[in-house]
């Protein structure tokens, strides 16, 4: 039995990128069949047969501040796709390179807000907010739908080629779109045709980071997604310019070749270092019978619903309710999206050291304070900068450690089929964010009054607030836990 243990120890702790740290006393869900296995120091830790933590776990020196150490099944069965070492030079530049590839993919779909105010009101005013906003909702559901295939590529195919891909669908459809003059077209162009190009870029940028690091994976993973939120506020500002000085039509072009040529660039340094031993499925629905993941879901699907909120809706508000200029609203979404960049490094940081899953419940209540609290009763410009500073340090901190989350309790080699999984979340929530809000402002508010799109916008996050801490108790119930 000794010798048998021991054998399991060798194996666990030959999978360095594949270790999670956990406290004592978890709580993760009934008693199931386990295999158990001994740390390095002694600790012992429980999987069962689909990854899951079980029963209660009590470490031989609990006293001394031992963690038990957990690797979900999937990585015991990953195969190394490249001799690379994680933690090294060479892992950082497959950060960078994510960086870049998430800074124009979804960078330039943050920046939709300034295409939304300039189309409400300058290229189609007799058209209601709520179909404009449609181009930028096609855009994200176009990829997230796309990011269910890519998650599954991604597995079988070298990344390399699929971000390169990617990066010429994405600079195609924005100079396609440049020669749009209606709505239709430039749904399909901007819009679906984006939005299918992005889902490369966007799930290789998201799930290859925390492959290659065991030491700062939060931080490694913060970095990489602040590129995001960098390209979200410089493509604000530099599209504003652009619409300004040389029209819509010249300012799509720029930003499709910019796109087309960035992405090209640091596409060879878009690899996976781990792989799965076995695929047979696009989506891993087996994990659906995790009552954690059902509960990570769903809360999900609320985070990402509350996400493009603010920044469709705040450069419109800027000049409807609080009378300012149209560079003066799009400023305030570069704002947000540089408050954004703050909190993915932030969160990036602190999740090494107080857990991801902790944090990403604070920066939820943080999100609903912003929206319910300030941006409901008071209408005024200094409430509207509150608002973008504390709404943007949180959303960015969010979006950053929902795949550092994932990677923790539910394994790295398979995480680019579980974000894939994820984004019939991210789906759901596009569909429960902007529509309906801009339905309200538009049948409610008469496009003039905000309220009842503010309020259905503060709801989201604590409906993912629920469901995140019905995840944590069911984890374990005491506060102190590192999870």
């Amino acid at each position: 039995m000794a010798q048998k243990e021991a054998s399991k120890a060798t194996e666990h702790d030959s999978l360095d990128g594949s270790i999670s740290e956990l406290n004592s006393d978890s709580h993760l869900g009934s008693p199931q069949p386990m295999a158990r296995a001994m740390a390095k120091d002694d600790s012992t830790f429980h999987i069962g047969p689909e990854g899951e933590l079980l029963g209660d776990t009590t470490l031989n020196d609990d006293e001394k501040g031992g963690a038990i150490r957990f690797v979900a099944p999937a990585d015991l069965r990953a195969q190394e796709a490249t001799d690379k070492k994680p933690d090294g030079a060479y892992a950082w530049m497959v950060i960078f390179a994510c960086l870049i590839s998430l800074m124009l993919s979804i960078g330039i779909n943050d920046a939709y807000g300034v295409y939304q105010q300039h189309y409400q009101l300058n290229e189609f005013p007799n058209e209601t907010a709520t179909l404009i906003s449609w181009i930028g909702t096609v855009q994200f559901l176009v990829m997230c739908v796309g990011g269910i295939l890519s998650g599954f590529l991604c597995e079988h195919f070298d990344t390399r080629m699929l971000n390169a891909v990617g990066a010429v669908i994405m600079g195609a459809s924005f100079i396609g779109g440049s020669f749009c003059t209606s709505i239709n077209g430039l749904m399909v162009t901007q819009g679906l045709l984006y939005g299918l190009g992005a889902s490369f870029p966007f799930v290789a940028g998201t799930s290859i980071p925390s492959q290659w690091f065991t030491k700062r994976r939060g931080l490694a993973t913060g970095i990489a997604l602040s590129g995001s939120g960098i390209g979200g506020m410089w493509m604000t500002s530099a599209t504003q310019a652009l619409i300004e000085s040389l029209g819509r039509p010249w300012a799509m072009r720029v930003t499709g070749i910019v796109a087309c040529v960035a992405v090209l660039a640091v596409s060879p340094w878009m690899r996976v270092r781990l792989v799965p031993s076995k695929t047979e499925h696009i989506v891993d629905w087996n994990l659906l019978r995790d009552v954690r993941f059902a509960m990570f879901l769903m809360a999900v699907v609320f985070a990402v619903a509350a996400y493009f909120g603010p920044f469709y809706q705040i450069p419109s508000y800027s000049v409807v309710v609080l009378h300012k200029s149209e560079s003066w609203g799009s400023n305030m979404d570069t704002l947000m999206n540089g408050l954004s960049v703050i909190g993915r490094l932030a969160v990036g940081f602190l999740s090494d050291l107080t857990g991801p899953l902790n944090l990403l419940v604070l920066n939820t209540i943080l999100a609903i304070f912003s929206l319910l609290v300030l941006w409901v009763p008071f209408e005024s410009v200094g409430t509207l900068f509150a608002v973008d500073i504390l709404f943007g340090f949180a959303i960015g901190g969010i979006v950053s450690v929902i795949p550092v989350v994932a990677a923790q309790v539910f394994g790295l080699a398979r995480l680019p089929s579980i974000i894939g999984l994820l984004f019939i979340g991210y789906f759901a929530g596009g569909l429960l964010g902007v529509p309906p809000m801009s339905a309200l402002l538009d049948n409610v508010g008469h496009r003039t009054n905000y309220i009842s799109s503010i309020w259905y916008m503060g709801m989201l996050p604590v409906c993912s607030l629920i469901f995140l801490v019905a995840m944590r108790l069911i984890i374990t119930r005491k506060l102190a836990v590192k999870v």
